[in-house]
């Protein structure tokens, strides 16, 4: 029956297109970096909600970790400019560090001038392919916890091992 099989698939034009390539060089495997933890995070606005219970607010602003899907979420009245600063600020930068990137839809409250003042300029540009502050200070930031704590984010960035770190 298997050999019955191997002649059906080597005279089966539509096998022998779409199959696997046995006879195809191995392409060299590339490493992939693993992302840090809380390095990722996806941020968006819930509402407007209506329950009776909510004290009179109306949406629940919510960060979720790409890499440990750990959320992050805090209900308001309004969600300003202000309060999205005061969340980051507050719910991800001083628990977890700078993050990588915060990735949001193009709401005015989440991708507002405020947001990228205390983003520290550490976002990248495309066209340079570095942050603002690596062009100025010729050094990534770093928060001073970063400095005083082993964090992976630093030994990653100053490619150290941990002989070298300690």
């Amino acid at each position: 029956m298997e050999r019955d099989n191997i002649r059906y698939v080597q005279k089966c034009h539509q096998c022998q297109i779409h199959g696997d390539f046995i006879r195809v060089p191995l392409n060299e495997l590339k490493v992939m970096g693993l992302p840090w933890s809380f390095a990722t995070w996806g941020m968006d606005v819930i509402g407007p909600i209506e329950l009776a219970t909510s004290n009179r607010h109306h949406f629940i602003l919510v960060a979720i970790n790409y890499y440990t899907k750990w959320v992050e979420t805090s209900t308001y009245k309004a969600v300003t400019k202000k309060v999205v600063a005061h969340f980051v600020r507050n719910n991800i930068v001083y628990r977890f560090g700078i993050p990588e990137s915060i990735i949001t839809h193009n709401d005015v409250n989440l991708n507002s001038d405020l947001m990228r003042e205390i983003c520290y300029r550490t976002t990248m540009r495309t066209s340079s392919g570095e942050t603002p502050y690596m062009l100025v200070y010729g050094t990534e930031a770093v928060i001073p916890e970063e400095a005083e704590i082993p964090s992976l984010r630093v030994i990653q960035q100053a490619k150290l091992d941990n002989a070298e770190w300690i």
